[in-house]
């Protein structure tokens, strides 16, 4: 995908838009491109529940997919759609350089992926232009 700043954090604002409209909580932002060489964004999220986790991600996706064409993004995979009865309690979306994990609490302070990555930048996106 390689997006410019611009594009990604339009992206990533619109994606949070969708996050919060879906009632998800604990949003965050990791920039990882000065961690690892192959990975760039991480949207991570709580859902209350599996139900919400699955909405939530349709949405994300829904909303991502003209990007498809008109910004070259691809979609690596959605197990919130392709796996309609999914209850691991964590949803991955993978758009590339932008991966989303929708993740019920329990599950989301298990894997605490933002421990996991520590190194890598948080991303306030009302501060970038």
């Amino acid at each position: 995908m390689k997006q410019n700043n611009n594009e990604v954090v339009s992206i990533l604002k619109e994606i949070r838009s969708i996050l919060l409209d879906k009632k998800c909580e604990d949003i965050n932002f990791l920039d990882l491109q000065d961690v690892n060489s192959y990975l760039t964004y991480f949207v991570i999220a709580t859902a209350k529940t599996n139900t919400q986790a699955r909405s939530t991600a349709r949405e994300i996706d829904k909303y991502m997919k003209p990007l498809r064409k008109s910004k070259g993004i691809q979609t690596r995979s959605v197990t919130g759609n392709s796996v309609a009865k999914d209850d691991s309690g964590w949803l991955l979306l993978d758009y590339g350089d932008i991966l989303v994990h929708v993740m019920e609490a329990d599950v989301r302070s298990y894997y605490n992926l933002e421990r996991l990555w520590g190194d890598a930048k948080t991303m306030e996106l009302d501060s970038i232009s």
